[in-house]
């Protein structure tokens, strides 16, 4: 079935196949990571993938048929595209991955049996190159708390990471599996927000919709983050307007207010 994509006006497939799982990534210059990362997913059965290439001037060229490719002639945010590739998901889960990701043999089978279990969204334990677990799970943010971990350095985690499975206020956006009714339910990302705290945001949505948000210990993820950019100017301004948009939302001050309710 070949459908219209409203937003670029180009024909692209949608699937009805009856595949478990749809995996969207996006790619700002970075075909050197997307190389190494998509023979891991194609490894994986059931799956199906939506590439977008944000940055423009990609080459790029999908020869297997359960890639699919969207290019955009202008950058996108984080929220926009992975919204844009959930509109091509005709599977009952939905995964959202940053292209740095190395896949190990317990990262999509413990997630999905979460959300199977437990529908909404469900994140792995999020290691380093070096072996490190990172802090990819963390209790809801606020002005003293980030000034407190801005002045240690690197503090103690939110959560106990020895705990198999457990909800948590929200996970980090380079790896997460929803199914895709919660998804859809609760509207998918918050487009207003531009490359920080969709994740924070739409994990708190999901709590107020009586969804789950988890952290799965089995589940696990290699994280080669490239951190340099977050040092310029923009990358300051898009954080700073983030949070300044978080903290002034409904979501967050409803969340705020149940949790001290409990």
């Amino acid at each position: 079935m070949v459908a219209e994509h409203p937003s670029e006006g180009i024909a692209i497939m949608v699937w009805t196949d009856g595949h478990l799982l749809t995996a969207s990534v996006v790619s700002h210059h970075q075909e050197a990571l997307l190389e190494r990362l998509l023979p891991q997913l194609l490894a994986i059965p059931g799956l199906q993938i939506v590439v977008t290439l944000n940055a423009g001037g990609e080459s790029f060229d999908a020869s297997d048929p359960r890639i699919r490719v969207i290019r955009n002639a202008r950058p996108k945010g984080y929220g926009t595209n992975h919204n844009a590739a959930f509109k091509l998901c005709r599977t009952p889960y939905f995964a959202v991955l940053n292209p740095d990701l190395g896949l190990t043999s317990t990262t999509f089978g413990p997630l999905l049996a979460c959300v199977a279990e437990a529908p909404g969204v469900a994140g792995p334990h999020v290691y380093s190159p070096a072996g490190a677990i990172e802090d990819s799970a963390r209790r809801l943010p606020s002005i003293p708390r980030l000034l407190a971990r801005r002045i240690a350095g690197k503090s103690s985690p939110d959560y106990d990471a020895s705990i198999s499975r457990q909800q948590v206020d929200w996970v980090a956006g380079m790896c997460l599996m929803f199914d895709s009714e919660s998804f859809r339910a609760v509207g998918g990302f918050d487009e207003r927000y531009h490359l920080y705290c969709e994740d924070v945001d739409i994990c708190l949505r999901l709590h107020l919709m009586q969804r789950q948000v988890n952290w799965v210990e089995e589940a696990a993820v290699i994280h080669d983050a490239r951190r340099s950019s977050r040092r310029r100017l923009r990358y300051i301004w898009w954080h700073l307007s983030s949070l300044t948009r978080l903290f002034l939302s409904a979501a967050y001050w409803r969340f705020s207010y149940s949790r001290s309710g409990s």
